[in-house]
């Protein structure tokens, strides 16, 4: 009796999800499109508390932490463990927030870092479908606005050439260090490689594809209109 109810008791701790204070912080560094999402829920059902995007606020909270010298996470370090689509978009600018690794790491001590990376190719054609409902537009356009210009190809070679100044100032910050993962989101061992890196054996199952590009009727037809991606002019 007493072996069985030991049993029990594991697997009501194994089932409940661990206090905040348990867990180390876990900072998915990849852009969005990049299964950032898959990442969120992934985490989430495993007990991790997470928080994506969270409409722009995430990255705005980050930013003006910086701007008064408060940690950057300072209003969300106390209730999440895991961060994910550090972006902030308005009609004005775009800011990956997720350039701010070095400050993360500073800040929190001993965290882990997941560069989550997919194909250029395959980055650029999901960005180049991307709606984006607040502003009823697509995300070609409202990037296109950002940029003063109305040329789509000038989108494509800025993005591209913000993901490659990225990857090398990630890859050379963390080089070495084994608080760091990169890997393809199409790799069928990411959630093993991600237990692997915290040292937590995680329920695969929870892994699986988020589609975030529904766009409605009538941003389909727009997005339709766009064509295929061009490819970057370098």
């Amino acid at each position: 009796m007493n072996a069985l109810r030991q049993k029990w008791s594991h697997f009501l701790e194994a089932c409940h999800p661990k206090t905040p204070a348990g867990l180390p912080y876990v900072f998915i560094i990849g852009f969005n499109k990049t299964a950032t999402t898959t990442l969120h829920h992934f985490f989430h059902k495993n007990g991790f508390p997470s928080v994506h995007w969270d409409n722009n606020r995430l990255a705005a909270t980050m930013i003006d932490n910086c701007l008064n010298d408060r940690r950057i996470l300072t209003g969300y370090d106390r209730r999440f463990r895991v961060f994910s689509d550090m972006t902030a978009q308005t009609l004005r600018m775009r800011f990956e927030a997720n350039s701010l690794f070095r400050i993360l790491d500073t800040d929190y001590p001993g965290s882990y870092f997941i560069y989550n990376n997919r194909s250029m190719e395959g980055w650029l054609a999901s960005r180049w479908k991307k709606p984006c409902g607040k502003y009823s537009c697509t995300y070609v356009e409202l990037e296109q606005r950002i940029l003063n210009t109305t040329d789509p190809q000038k989108v494509v070679d800025t993005w591209k050439k913000e993901k490659l100044d990225f990857e090398r100032e990630a890859r050379e910050y963390f080089r070495g260090n084994s608080r760091f993962l990169e890997f393809d989101i199409t790799d069928p061992m990411a959630p093993h490689k991600i237990g692997d890196l915290l040292g937590i054996t995680f329920d695969p199952s929870h892994w699986g594809h988020h589609m975030t590009n529904n766009p409605r009727e009538s941003m389909s037809a727009r997005l339709s209109s766009l064509g295929p991606c061009p490819p970057a002019s370098f």
